[in-house]
């Protein structure tokens, strides 16, 4: 999830200097109203690696093997996880590595290999079987960008606004590519999107680039946010949300910038939404869902970006980086919940707490769906794992409606005349 908080709360202690307050005031959790939830938690293990104490994880993910979880951490930590539920943490933990620099990116999973960049601006390779080093490579800067595995190259982006391509067996550089960036910025670089010899890239100028894979070359670009406003916070323009390639599109989402459709063979539009943005959004086969920097949610059809629907429940709820959970969007908040909407309609139809040993809500991190399971992890370094499963109030819902469809009706009586006994 990206963080424009923590610019604010840089910009709240700026001004406490300038005032003389003496105090900060908390962020308080806005009032949620209850609701009867479709679904419930099973908490099936909860590992804990190192505390997060910058809670710096926006290029942080979880990587996935078969009956294998790969996880890092800003302290440095790797670990390989079993899925399947042990009785003893070093049976659940298979093992972990200590690397010497803040881990910031990754891993990825390619062959029994994964990749990592961290603050140093090294890309390492590890082997995914017992943790032990492969090559490294030193690029200009701290990386950022999850590493992106394609066409036998490694795509990854570093913070002082270049793209590299490395040869995935020895991490040798092949082509950098380079972009000019502004002097403030949110926090994070997303991933490049590869796709049929072309990388997309997003910048912090709010530019959308394509680059040959094969040399780096500039094949197009476009602009989708435009620098406004007399400060440099007014003028902040970035794509931060993660690009999509879907059915020969391409979707991205600009902060202080709109939502578009692109044509990647050219970077003409097919639509344009003024929506301004930061988080990692959703496309299905027939919808994009988003979520603004009101925390909004927003449907829109892929074909025509015609609004399907709009949930404004969450406001100023901090909402992360949008999940896809088959018939719902999975949506998570500072304050541990997990709220799942209906893709059709957009309402809330389940909602849950995430919480370590203690009962706390710890703020998650990164959330991964994988059927009827989730793989979270929060900014305290807990990793979990949850099975979901329909909550008792639903299961009574759907056996009581069974029976009373089940049930003849007496002629001339409603179903709720039957069921009154006199």
């Amino acid at each position: 999830m990206k963080r424009p908080l923590q610019l604010i709360l840089f910009l709240t202690g700026l001004n406490f200097l300038l005032v003389g307050c003496s105090t900060t005031k908390p962020i308080e959790e806005p009032y949620m109203a209850p609701m009867e939830s479709d679904y419930s938690l099973a908490k099936n293990w909860q590992v804990k690696l190192e505390q997060m104490p910058s809670r710096d994880t926006e290029g942080l993910f979880f990587a996935e093997n078969g009956d294998n979880l790969y996880v890092a951490t800003e302290t440095g930590h790797l670990a390989f996880l079993q899925k399947s539920n042990k009785s003893r943490w070093v049976d659940q933990v298979r093992w972990q590595i200590k690397l010497d620099s803040a881990i910031t990116a990754g891993p990825t999973f390619l062959d029994n290999q994964l990749f990592l960049g961290t603050s140093k601006g090294q890309l390492i390779a590890v082997s995914a079987v017992d943790g032990s080093y492969l090559w490294q490579s030193q690029l200009s800067s701290e990386v950022l960008g999850r590493p992106v595995i394609a066409d036998r190259k490694i795509f990854t982006r570093t913070v002082d606004g270049k793209v590299y391509a490395l040869n995935l067996k020895t991490g040798k550089q092949l082509w950098v590519a380079e972009h000019q960036i502004p002097s403030l910025s949110l926090r994070g670089s997303p991933e490049v999107v590869y796709q049929d010899g072309t990388v997309y890239v997003g910048w912090e100028s709010g530019i959308v680039q394509a680059l040959a894979a094969k040399s780096g070359a500039l094949l197009w670009e476009v602009r989708v946010a435009v620098p406004r406003g007399r400060t440099d916070l007014e003028r902040i323009v970035d794509v931060q949300a993660k690009l999509i390639y879907h059915d020969n599109r391409l979707f991205v989402l600009g902060y202080n910038g709109k939502l578009v459709s692109i044509n990647p063979t050219n970077g003409q539009f097919y639509f344009v939404k003024d929506l301004s943005g930061y988080r990692d959004f959703v496309v299905d086969n027939n919808q994009l869902y988003m979520v603004d920097d009101t925390d909004t949610l927003h449907a829109f059809d892929i074909n025509n970006g015609v609004n399907i629907w709009k949930q404004s429940l969450f406001k100023n709820r901090l909402i992360g980086d949008l999940v896809d959970a088959k018939d719902e969007i999975l949506a998570v908040d500072s304050w541990g919940y997990l709220h799942w909407i209906d893709k059709v309609q957009g309402v809330e139809v389940a909602r849950v707490k995430h919480s370590n040993e203690y009962g706390d809500g710890n703020r998650i991190a990164r959330v991964m769906s994988d059927d009827d399971r989730l793989y979270l992890l929060d900014e305290e370094g807990v990793i979990t794992s949850y099975t979901v499963a329909l909550s008792n109030l639903k299961k009574f819902k759907m056996e009581f409606a069974e029976d009373v469809s089940d049930k003849p009706e007496e002629e001339g009586k409603s179903w709720w005349q039957n069921l009154w006994p006199f």
